[in-house]
């Protein structure tokens, strides 16, 4: 595990070493064309100075050499084919053919000289050694970075509180939030946190508000499902009862009917739970593929059309090919329970209508029954779970349609409730996005 403060201040110190030799280069690399330019024209003037004496007829004097420069100055006469040099040497620089500077090497090092050509006799060469130069760029390339050289311990330890007082935001969270109880959901303070540190607070916070919407929705649901639990159990256990009291074979096959029935509605309350925990927030989705709703409609309509006929009900599809994106056996199970739920409620002699069409590119999904439909101040609630309409006289555990408003949350489609077949009854209107083409 790495620490952030640790990997900027290497990152930083970093940095400042590769910006500090590529400034020594760049500054070298200044002085030195300043050095050269400077003794480039030293030179220049020495042999051009010599010069002029030597075409007046005046005697070239030899001054003495600079130490500190290394300048070497030589005089050759065509004429008389004798050279005089102001250091005493066997070896001699080379004769230009013109006036002008050159590179040249002189006693096996590099040297930098100037040629003058005086007259037709004289001719005089200035030169220089290049480490000389060299020398003098890169001590003045010293002098003026010093002072960053000195600066630099305190630009460290600049660099090191800035890094630290930079930190202190994300130390001051992390204290909060390890300070803070398991069931403790409220919202980090966000308060004088920088930039950076409240985009991740933020997130938390809308991660930690989440959470906190999932936990109470799972308290409702174990409160909810408990509650609705207590009152079939306690219904099975009183006809056990009464089958161990019956005195006669009919009244006992009378009981074991009911105790069968009760068995049945509490396995279907179960299987209603367990549907619906598996489509809670935190569950695991499967991945969306490619789905028909005009077959599944055909199949639900198939299915469903024996449980029609004992009522004398009248279920009719009206339907065009559409597709959307989703689970088959979640989308399924959404149809089956609107088209359940309207052949238990409507009357007997009653109609059904399913039909599907694209709508405002949407696939547009109706399920209309004329029933007794249901009183617009309650529209809203007939979602929520365990919730019954007021007067409703057929079984059911107010699961069914919590399951469709989960089913569609997960995908990402609405639900309207309104009136239903010839001015009576209902129709949920159901939305969801089309399938996008591959």
């Amino acid at each position: 595990m790495y620490s952030i403060r640790h990997r900027l201040l290497w990152t930083f110190c970093v940095a400042m070493l590769l910006a500090g030799i590529a400034a020594t280069y760049m500054t070298f690399i200044s002085a030195r064309g300043e050095v050269d330019r400077f003794l480039d024209t030293e030179l220049q003037q020495i042999a051009v100075s010599l010069g002029m004496h030597a075409g007046q007829g005046a005697p070239v004097i030899m001054s003495s050499p600079s130490d500190e420069q290394g300048i070497v100055i030589q005089v050759h006469n065509r004429a008389t084919q004798k050279t005089q040099s102001s250091q005493a040497t066997d070896a001699y620089f080379p004769i230009l053919e013109r006036t002008g500077f050159a590179n040249v090497l002189y006693e096996g090092q590099p040297w930098r000289i100037f040629c003058y050509i005086a007259s037709d006799d004289i001719v005089i060469v200035t030169g220089q050694p290049t480490s000389i130069r060299i020398h003098l760029a890169f001590t003045s390339a010293l002098h003026i970075l010093q002072p960053l050289v000195l600066l630099l311990p305190f630009l460290v330890i600049a660099i090191w509180l800035l890094v630290g007082q930079g930190l202190a935001s994300l130390s001051r969270t992390a204290k909060i939030v390890s300070t803070r109880s398991s069931t403790s959901l409220d919202p980090i303070p966000t308060k004088a946190l920088p930039r950076e540190v409240l985009q991740l607070v933020q997130a938390l916070n809308a991660l930690l508000a989440k959470l906190k919407q999932s936990l109470e929705a799972q308290q409702r649901f174990a409160s909810d499902a408990a509650h609705e639990l207590r009152t079939p159990l306690t219904a099975l256990k009183l006809q056990v009862q009464l089958a161990e009291r019956a005195k006669t074979p009919q009244a006992q096959q009378k009981a074991f009917n009911r105790l069968h029935a009760g068995i049945d509605r509490a396995t279907g309350l179960v299987q209603q739970l367990l549907i619906i925990a598996r489509l809670d927030p935190d569950a695991h989705k499967k991945p969306f593929v490619t789905v028909q709703l005009d077959l599944i409609m055909q199949s639900v309509v198939d299915e469903l059309t024996v449980l029609a006929q004992q009522k004398n009900i009248t279920l009719s599809l009206q339907t065009v090919p559409v597709a959307t994106s989703g689970m088959e056996d979640a989308l399924k199970l959404l149809i089956t329970n609107l088209t359940d739920n309207a052949i238990r409620y409507t009357q007997e002699g009653g109609r059904i209508v399913l039909s599907l069409s694209v709508e405002n590119s949407q696939a547009c999904l109706c399920v209309s029954d004329n029933g007794p439909g249901i009183a617009p101040q309650e529209r809203e609630r007939i979602f929520d779970r365990f919730y019954r309409a007021l007067g409703t006289k057929a079984q059911g555990h107010g699961l069914g349609l919590a399951i469709v408003k989960r089913i569609l949350e997960i995908h990402h489609g609405s639900i309207v409730v309104q009136n239903g077949l010839d001015g009576r009854g209902t129709t949920m209107r159901i939305k969801l996005p089309l399938a996008k083409l591959s």
